[in-house]
């Protein structure tokens, strides 16, 4: 559906997708001042696993979560103009879900980096920055974050569900087009009558004129909706689980990554008395 349509389908108002792209560049040149304060850190841990998590686990992940941000821009800018095929759609699928497994598993191995320093007696499955086992190895200032309504509610209503049901039940995907409700009443109609073409064929009737029928019934219904702007789990009842807008949300969750790393590296410096690194800071606006 759409594969090679030419129809205008901006997805986003133009100041909007602007802004987006604008937050990109942003969070790009952030990201270096977040790997090099990690790599300080990671000198500065007592002990050599805590040190593996930190340079393999959080600075890995940093290091994916971003490609998988501006993988997703260059396959769907904000600002794009024609459909999206349904083999770009799969493609943005592949990236979300890595996206949703590595901003979860950054506070997971934040939660290891810690508990090993602190050198904490735990089994695996309760290590956890929202564990009550991993308490004892939070410092205060990480724990004050995690406990704030916002980084809660994003935890809650987005972080977990969407990385549990893309890891064990329903994965996430971007729909290949989204449609205004007369634009739906439409495609319900012409999918119909395509099928009626083909499924209603008799001998004697003339087949080349039902498959043209058919097909310029399928053309009419292509050019139906807009790339849509959401990500989903399932649409079903039972499973479903509310859709989000997908460029904003990305960006936002890149943003949290970087937020969490540097509250915990700063927090463990606090409460070890460590000194901060005098690193030159990138300049972005």
């Amino acid at each position: 559906m759409g594969q090679n349509s030419t129809k205008r389908v901006g997805t986003y108002a133009a100041e909007h997708a602007a802004n987006f792209i604008e937050q990109v560049k942003h969070r790009r040149a952030e990201a270096l001042d977040v790997r090099l304060d990690l790599a300080n850190l990671t000198e500065q841990l007592t002990v050599p696993r805590a040190g593996t998590f930190a340079k393999e686990g959080v600075g890995r992940r940093l290091r994916v979560i971003e490609r998988c941000v501006l993988n997703v821009f260059d396959i769907f800018p904000p600002d794009r103009a024609t459909f999206l095929s349904f083999d770009e759609c799969d493609d943005v699928a592949i990236q979300l879900h890595a996206f949703a497994i590595n901003v979860y598993a950054l506070f997971d191995n934040l939660a290891w980096v810690l508990v090993l320093e602190a050198g904490l007696d735990i089994t695996p499955v309760n290590v956890g920055l929202f564990k009550k086992s991993c308490r004892p190895a939070i410092p205060k200032r990480l724990h004050d974050y995690l406990t704030t309504p916002d980084v809660l509610k994003w935890h809650n209503d987005f972080g977990k569900p969407y990385r549990d049901s893309t890891a064990h039940r329903i994965p996430l995907y971007l729909p290949s087009r989204e449609y205004t409700p007369e634009e739906g009443v439409r495609w319900q109609e012409l999918h119909s009558e395509a099928m009626q073409e083909l499924l209603t064929i008799r001998r004697g009737d003339d087949v080349e004129a039902r498959l043209a029928r058919h097909a310029a019934l399928v053309r009419e219904k292509e050019t139906l909706g807009s790339n849509s702007k959401l990500m989903a789990l399932s649409l079903g009842d039972e499973d479903a689980h509310g859709p989000v807008y997908m460029h904003p949300q990305l960006l936002c969750d890149w943003a949290l990554a970087h937020e969490l790393v540097r509250v915990g590296v700063h927090s463990m410096r606090e409460a070890n008395n460590w000194p901060a690194p005098s690193i030159p800071r990138f300049e972005y606006p």
